[in-house]
């Protein structure tokens, strides 16, 4: 809940604290907070700095490859903006005061990154046009409903994703002032995930079954939203060079890694209200979308099933932009 005016100062924080300020994870919680401050950087002088170094955005870059490369960032730095008001809304709403500065912490690294890449992508020629799949995905989780739903939007899927689409670009070689500015992001972001981590389980602890399964439910509309907005940009990763199963693959591997660590320190029980992309049919949906081999080692069926998703996934993702 955000705290009102007439109710504050809000007694059961400092109560709350009290009762867990000895255990490991609030120590990690408050942390966090810590290194956002240590790790701190000036986005807008690094990017002046590198674009003295290097030259303009986009100097070098083949047309295509500089309207493919504003095509992606451009929904990043919309995510950024989305990262920054949930973040926001996160550190408003949670009342444990390690976990608030953590995420406080967090509200300064959004902004800084939206700010940065906001004006790369102006320098570089801003793609005007969001596809109505992203865009439903970022409002999606802007307008969720509860403190344990943003977190799992948050940390669990728009942080993860970051991390991977950062580092893609950064190691790619198309820009040399991404290789450089793209791996600031990639720490921000790596550390933001921690407290969902950390302070999460806490809120699923809490849940009624009913409460658990609208926040799995949520979990997995997020989940199915962000593979069809995959669909939408995969002529752009193809052109820009990425391997788009080595993205994916390390994306599930994170989450699978962050959801194991949640169990190790809460117990098997967090798992009624989040899903796991490696488990179940996730790997099946992975070599499907994304085949060992290529789309060229595949059966006919295949390649045609694949192609017509593709197709319809672009022409819905038009239809509603």
């Amino acid at each position: 809940m955000k705290f009102s005016a007439k109710a504050f100062p809000p007694k059961d924080m400092f109560a709350e604290r009290a009762e867990e300020d000895a255990t490991t994870k609030t120590k990690r919680l408050e942390r966090l907070y810590d290194l956002t401050r240590e790790f701190a950087w000036d986005g807008p002088a690094l990017l002046a700095e590198l674009i003295e170094k290097h030259g303009a955005p986009g100097s070098g870059m083949s047309a295509e490859v500089r309207t493919r490369l504003s095509r992606v960032l451009t929904v990043l730095m919309w995510g950024e903006l989305a990262a920054w008001n949930i973040s926001a809304d996160i550190a408003l709403e949670i009342e444990d005061l390690d976990a608030k500065m953590a995420a406080t912490g967090q509200v300064f690294d959004e902004a800084r990154h939206f700010r940065v890449l906001s004006a790369y992508v102006r320098e570089l020629g801003m793609d005007p046009e969001m596809g109505a799949l992203p865009r439903t995905l970022l409002r999606k989780v802007l307008a969720a409903p509860t403190l344990a739903t943003k977190l799992v939007g948050m940390q669990l899927l728009f942080e993860t994703n970051a991390v991977v689409l950062f580092h893609s670009l950064g190691e790619s070689g198309i820009c040399p002032i991404l290789s450089e500015l793209l791996p600031y992001f990639e720490r921000d972001e790596s550390r933001h995930v921690g407290l969902g981590v950390m302070f999460l389980p806490r809120l699923i602890q809490k849940m009624t079954p009913a409460e658990a399964r609208r926040t799995a439910r949520f979990h997995t509309e997020c989940i199915l939203l962000l593979m069809a907005s995959g669909f939408s940009f995969r002529d752009d990763f193809e052109k820009l060079g990425f391997d788009q199963r080595k993205m994916a693959t390390r994306v599930t591997k994170m989450q699978d890694d962050v959801l194991r660590e949640m169990i190790e320190r809460h117990g098997r029980r967090v798992m009624r209200a989040v899903v796991n992309p490696r488990d179940g049919f996730g790997p099946k949906v992975l070599d499907f979308i994304h085949p060992p081999g290529g789309l060229d080692s595949v059966p006919t069926w295949h390649r045609g099933v694949h192609r017509g998703a593709t197709r319809a996934i672009a022409v819905l993702d038009r239809a509603f932009s």
